[in-house]
């Protein structure tokens, strides 16, 4: 297909016609299109409520804090909130001793562990060995789910090994090294 029209005998008409990277270059920029739906996209983008449920919806789906309409349904006694601040208040010791026992006291009041890699991490760490096995299961228990591991500290690796060579127990040595092979592959 030529470029110029072949209306008249000479195939020369003096208009040229237009280029596929032209007609897709205007193809936006025509004064009939509607940029309504732009504009309003981009308003309720930067609107103050919008950005208040989207801060709304971040901190419910990175467990956070919930909306106060939120946490009175579902968590009325404010268990969950407890449990956060107890999490974050072990995560910033005062010193060493002040945190092994922050630990066995998180431990025996909640009983479960959360889904934060740093924090059972940290746990990995701990002088009870009866701590470092329910930190190890609830990290085998978190694999064997299917439940994709975030970004892992690379210090994880490292106390799995540790754990590996230095435990006395060969049931949390052998578990220890499973994890660490799974982590690595």
């Amino acid at each position: 297909m030529s470029r110029y029209d072949d209306n008249n005998d000479s195939g020369f008409s003096g208009k040229r016609k237009k280029t596929w990277r032209e007609i897709d270059a205007n193809r936006n920029k025509s004064p009939h299109a509607s940029r309504q739906d732009a504009k309003d996209t981009s308003k309720i983008a930067r609107s103050h409520s919008y950005e208040k449920y989207k801060k709304a919806a971040d901190a419910i789906f990175t467990q956070g804090e919930l909306p106060p309409a939120l946490a009175e349904q579902f968590d009325a006694q404010g268990t969950r909130k407890a449990f956060r601040e107890s999490i974050k208040k072990l995560m910033q010791p005062e010193d060493r001793a002040s945190w092994i026992k922050g630990v066995a006291e998180f431990i025996e009041q909640y009983n479960e562990l959360p889904d934060d890699i740093y924090f059972l991490d940290s746990l990995l760490d701990h002088p009870k060995e009866k701590i470092v096995c329910k930190a190890l299961n609830h990290l085998e228990h978190w694999l064997d789910n299917g439940k994709p591991l975030p970004k892992c500290p690379p210090s994880l690796k490292q106390r799995l090994k540790s754990i590996e060579l230095g435990s006395l127990d060969v049931e949390l040595q052998a578990q220890a090294k499973r994890l660490r092979e799974r982590l690595c592959s």
